[in-house]
């Protein structure tokens, strides 16, 4: 009984974190596809509405005191909030603010750092201001950021413990299950591969078990149906391997069973 129900909540978690994974990668590439846009410098946005914004620098960056920008539209304000400077990557911070009296429209941002030698190439930013909410959130290409307002990346993130705990719990369950299989002489195939030959199996059982080199096991389906037998190869104390004809239908969840 315990065995049963140790093989249902493996399978039960088991199938949860297959979700979770699956649910992780569709926000993945919805987080790609949501940063594709901010990647070529262009921020949605409609009336009356602040939003974070950042960029990059071809100068070092002493402070925000020596940040400036230009705008073609007196009701979109840029604060900037932060910034940062290394080797390699210099970099901004702000929160840009749409005025509730714009026009629908396209607008220009320049941002430009007040450094010793001068930028050879100001970086342009496009501001798509919609003509409200509804509007600007249809236009909005992430799934996520559109229906739940927030950065898919967030939710990615939130996924990864769940689905690391997941997969411990099955870890920790499977290492439960395959003890107890093991008192019984018991054990699922671990490892199968097809060869031009034979199969090749793993299973978990080893010498500390009685198996030795050139025994011949037996293998049955998870019901108790034999359906043929497997030559022992190589014994270690836990793991054996082994190997069997190619005509016999041999499948993962099948076991090896060294008595009834």
């Amino acid at each position: 009984m315990k065995l049963q129900r140790l093989s249902l909540w493996i399978k039960i978690i088991g199938r949860l974190a297959a979700f979770l994974g699956v649910v992780a990668f569709v926000t993945a590439i919805d987080a790609f596809i949501d940063g594709a846009e901010r990647s070529v410098n262009t921020y949605p946005g409609y009336p009356a509405m602040n939003q974070p914004i950042s960029g990059k620098s071809s100068k070092p960056i002493e402070s925000t005191e020596k940040l400036s920008y230009t705008i073609s539209a007196n009701d979109i304000v840029l604060h900037f909030t932060g910034a940062e400077s290394s080797v390699w990557h210099h970099a901004w911070s702000g929160a840009l603010k749409i005025g509730s009296s714009i026009e629908p429209g396209e607008y220009a941002l320049f941002v430009s750092c007040g450094a010793e030698i001068p930028e050879k190439r100001i970086t342009q930013y496009k501001i798509v201001v919609y003509k409200d909410f509804l509007t600007y959130k249809d236009h909005i290409k992430s799934y996520v950021r559109r229906y739940l307002g927030v950065c898919p990346w967030w939710i990615f993130l939130g996924i990864l413990p769940f689905f690391g705990l997941c997969f411990g719990i099955v870890y920790y369950l499977s290492g439960q299950k395959e003890a107890i299989m093991a008192t019984s002489g018991r054990s699922e195939i671990s490892k199968l591969k097809l060869s031009e030959e034979n199969w090749l199996i793993s299973f978990g059982l080893g010498s500390k078990h009685g198996i030795k080199e050139n025994d011949i096991v037996s293998v049955y389906t998870p019901d108790g149906t034999k359906i043929g037998t497997v030559k022992v190869k190589e014994v270690f104390s836990d793991i054996s391997t082994a190997t069997a004809p190619k005509w016999q239908k041999i499948k993962p969840d099948y076991e090896i069973r060294l008595r009834l």
